[in-house]
């Protein structure tokens, strides 16, 4: 299990499935639609959890690990429109920010290799 995970990753895809191409973007037309005609621009936990197919726990460990934008108003959490697009966006294609933890390991790996022969 990956660190600040909550879950295994195989018991999270028995319990429920993940967004089709399809279905993630009808909510992405949703979503816009819903903010240029000015009726909603920020989220609930629970809206959110229903759009994106997880439990509260799935939610809130994106919210820590910075994978999903949120607002605090008062001691509520609302999640803003062009953060939610912008997760359905990016979950598409690569994790670029796993890319990026690989590269920079690698550079690390490298200048401690040529420092301990120099």
């Amino acid at each position: 299990m990956a660190a600040g995970e909550l879950f295994e990753l195989n018991d999270i895809k028995q319990c429920r499935t993940e967004l089709t191409a399809e279905e993630r973007d009808n909510a992405l037309q949703n979503i816009i639609r819903n903010t240029r005609l000015g009726i909603k621009y920020f989220y609930t936990l629970r809206e959110t959890c229903g759009i994106l197919r997880c439990t509260y726990d799935e939610l809130m460990t994106m919210l820590s690990r910075y994978r999903l934008d949120a607002v605090l108003f008062r001691s509520v959490y609302r999640v803003p429109w062009y953060g939610l697009c912008e997760y359905l966006l990016d979950s598409e294609g690569d994790d670029l920010e796993e890319a990026l933890d690989e590269y920079l390991q690698a550079i690390a790996r490298r200048n401690s290799r040529t420092s301990k022969t120099a």
